[in-house]
């Protein structure tokens, strides 16, 4: 590669991640601290609970630990910054509203760092392949939304996507101590969320593949899983510390995964995801890579990349759409994978077309035209989701007419997470729905403002919702409507209905 060239890659490479972290940090702090996102403050609240008692226990392991200790971290160093500008005196005037825009930054560099890993990635295919695949990885709508958000997911993608990198070069390299740190990444997957343990694929068919005796196989196979148990117990040391509320809690949600699933099958319904994530010409693209890696696994060349880009690939759709839970986020690892294979399909194409007697202008603007086809339709809904971010909601409204107009220290039943109030200045709580107690189990608990957020749909259809419709109304009709917000052309966000309880 001529020092032109080298230039050029980095130039691009450079506006590349630029691009990727607009996308993440684009309108960040939306919604903070009042409509955060569902998950959010479970995270949050723990690390704070740990920084204000030194208990690092998380006494939660729906989740593995990973990401609350990373933000936990976080929180720390923002107490730390926040205390020499004068900010805060003593960790009891810190809370979590305080915090997530620090957790949220933690997670958009995450989310930035896996383009660049693909980016890494990529180069052991070629420089092209590489450029592709990390452009498209950048704009992918899913990873740019969840990277807006304090979750475990983003981490996880970001590491099990290390750990291929870490793999590949493994087997480039093939020392234990290199396999050793492939292993180290994927324990801290796993540690990250457990659909992340998935990734310990990768160093185990790297050292399997990789050229040696039966005796360094075995070696390699010992220390990639003897490390990915260490990294596991890093990240979550009470897993051994409290094995009771460990085992009990991974064994709960082990069988809520384990359910029959009935109606559509889980790998119908993540395909939709992926064509909502990429749009019909990059998931093509991406079939039509995953068709050139099984050729490459059976024919070669440089057979062991492709091996274990196929079977990560392969393995972890399965596994995950075989499972009763189906959400969209946790497809976030698999996108560097489909990121590659859509890249390396582009790539061999415009390979094709240099090689036809085509004039040569004509040639580089098909190549264009299929590198941009490739990424415009992500590109554009990702773009649309941060210029929604900054849109008025009605919980931005709601959230706005209650502090001008419900004295501190009120206490307010909210129906979902749809809002958040500060712990400082009201006293609330967000059951699933209003409708299953009664308007004098409200009036008995002291409650002296209610909102409603789900009964639009009730509404709309009493007749088909006949129970429902009747105990909202019930609730309706002896509260005091003071106030509504509704969704329009210019404000997003479910209808929201606040009530005074009238004794």
């Amino acid at each position: 590669m001529t020092r032109r060239q080298s230039g050029l890659e980095l130039a691009s490479i450079g506006v590349i991640l630029v691009g990727a972290a607009a996308l993440r940090f684009w309108n960040l702090g939306a919604g903070i601290p009042y409509a955060v996102g569902v998950d959010e403050p479970q995270i949050v609240e723990r690390a704070v609970r740990m920084m204000k008692t030194g208990d690092f226990n998380p006494r939660f392991f729906d989740w593995p630990s990973l990401a609350i200790y990373l933000q936990l971290l976080m929180s720390v160093v923002t107490f730390l910054l926040g205390s020499m500008r004068g900010l805060w005196s003593h960790l009891d005037q810190i809370g979590p509203a305080d915090l997530f825009l620090a957790g949220r930054t933690l997670t958009a560099l995450f989310g930035s760092a896996t383009v660049w890993i693909t980016y890494l990635i990529g180069r052991r295919w070629g420089t092209a392949e590489a450029l592709v695949a990390a452009l498209l990885m950048a704009v992918i709508p899913y990873h740019v939304r969840e990277s807006h958000y304090v979750l475990a997911d983003i981490p996880t993608a970001f590491l099990t996507t290390l750990t291929f990198l870490l793999a590949l070069r493994a087997h480039e390299r093939p020392t234990l101590v290199a396999f050793g740190w492939a292993g180290l990444a994927a324990g801290l997957a796993a540690s990250a969320k457990y659909n992340g343990s998935i990734a310990i694929l990768l160093p185990l068919a790297a050292g399997w593949l990789t050229a040696g005796t039966l005796t360094v196989r075995i070696q390699r196979t010992c220390t990639v899983c003897g490390i990915a148990v260490a990294g596991f117990l890093a990240g979550t040391p009470y897993a051994v510390l409290d094995m009771p509320a460990f085992l009990n809690d991974y064994a709960r949600l082990a069988t809520v995964f384990a359910r029959e699933r009935l109606g559509e099958p889980g790998w119908s319904i993540y395909l939709k995801h992926l064509r909502g994530a990429l749009g019909w010409p990059a998931l093509i693209l991406a079939f039509a890579g995953l068709i050139l890696a099984g050729a490459r696994v059976l024919t070669g060349p440089n057979r062991v990349r492709w091996v274990l880009l196929v079977t990560f690939s392969t393995v972890y759709f399965f596994v995950m759409a075989g499972s009763y839970q189906i959400y969209g986020r946790y497809l976030l690892p698999l996108f560097p994978m489909v990121s590659l294979m859509a890249a390396a399909a582009t790539v061999s194409i415009a390979s094709r077309l240099r090689r036809t007697s085509w004039p040569r202008s004509l040639v580089r603007s098909l190549t264009a035209t299929l590198v941009v086809g490739l990424v415009v339709v992500p590109a554009r809904t990702a773009v649309e989701f941060d210029r929604g971010l900054g849109r008025v909601t009605t919980v931005d409204l709601a959230y706005r007419w209650i502090e001008a107009n419900v004295p501190t220290g009120s206490k307010v039943v909210i129906e979902r997470r749809v809002l958040l109030l500060p712990e400082s200045q009201y006293e609330s709580i967000n059951p699933p729905s209003l409708v299953p107690r009664a308007y004098d189990d409200y009036v008995a608990e002291g409650f002296e403002y209610m909102i409603s957020s789900s009964f639009e749909e009730v509404f709309a259809d009493p007749r088909a919702h006949r129970d429902r419709y009747v105990a909202y109304r019930q609730l309706f009709d002896r509260a005091e409507m003071l106030a509504s917000f509704h969704r329009s052309t210019d404000i997003d966000g479910p209808a929201l209905v606040i009530f005074r309880i009238r004794p």
